[in-house]
């Protein structure tokens, strides 16, 4: 079992809660409204919130901080997950989980929980979506961890931009709902069942071969880090401007969630000290 202990992040300066950091947004809680296994590899959990700005949540691509673990006379354990969809009508969001075999705090959380029980989060924090102001054609990478992302991206697709999409996955299913949107192609790049998450380059080698000429596309890329920093390193070695490229690493094999979080909070605190704000962050940049 994970000891919570070494799960728990710590935050002396109080960085976290000040309003560089939070910006816009808000702590709330979330009362558990339904727990479903649409397919083998994910749960999907709806919970009903009351937040202060609607608007925000309705944004593609917003994630949120759940607190999993809360140990007493310490920070909670969190986890970062993607809204993968709001009903703004209902105040209801749905946020997928990818099942893991571990004994991890989010894991534990999951099993445990149950409709009526309540769980803190903090959000949202909107991320990049792609860039189709640019009227270049959109290359989508992305692995399990962030179809929640694609899903909330296409289903605010614009009508008159195009784009294809790539994503590994252990199971076709995870990505049958993925919305079928007029000019968009999708393409799976489905792993054996005994080729881990994390450890094929698939994502990778279909960015290299796909994209050839960078000047008349945008990417926008999501999945493990190393495979991420790689992809990222090929396209700006090729002339790629920054603009165009969007590219964050969820997850790093090998490493832990709150390890990746205090990997940032020391980066952070180090740029606040500096006298920089959460604008300058890159965590791209941050060596993990």
């Amino acid at each position: 079992m994970t000891s919570v202990q070494t799960e728990v992040v710590e935050d002396p300066k109080g960085l976290l809660n000040e309003d560089d950091h939070m910006r816009d947004m808000e702590r709330l809680r979330m009362e558990i409204v339904a727990i479903r296994q649409p397919f083998d590899s994910v749960m999907r959990v709806t919970g009903r919130i009351e937040p202060v700005d609607p608007v925000t949540w309705t944004l593609p691509n917003v994630a949120v901080r759940i607190e999993v673990e809360s140990p007493a006379g310490q920070r909670p354990v969190s986890r970062v997950y993607t809204i993968r969809r709001y009903d703004s009508a209902l105040g209801e969001v749905e946020i997928d989980f990818v099942l893991h075999d571990d004994d991890s705090p989010a894991m534990r959380w999951l099993h445990a929980v149950q409709p009526g029980d309540d769980v803190w989060m903090t959000g949202p924090r909107p991320h990049f979506v792609p860039d189709h102001a640019s009227g270049k054609q959109a290359a989508i990478f992305a692995d399990e961890t962030a179809i929640p992302a694609v899903f909330a991206i296409l289903e605010a697709w614009p009508a008159d931009a195009t784009g294809t999409v790539w994503i590994e996955a252990g199971s076709l299913a995870a990505v049958d709902e993925l919305p079928e949107v007029e000019g968009v192609e999708v393409h799976i790049l489905q792993r054996a069942k005994d080729e881990a998450a994390g450890t094929t380059g698939r994502l990778f080698a279909a960015a290299r071969s796909a994209v050839a000429d960078v000047s008349g596309w945008t990417v926008w890329a999501a999945g493990e880090r190393q495979e991420m920093r790689d992809l990222r390193n090929h396209f700006r070695a090729a002339g790629m401007a920054r603009d165009d490229l969007k590219v964050l690493g969820y997850w790093k094999k090998g490493t832990s969630s709150s390890e990746l979080d205090r990997m940032r909070l020391a980066e952070y605190a180090r740029m606040r000290e500096s006298g920089l704000s959460m604008d300058d962050m890159r965590d791209a940049d941050i060596a993990v």
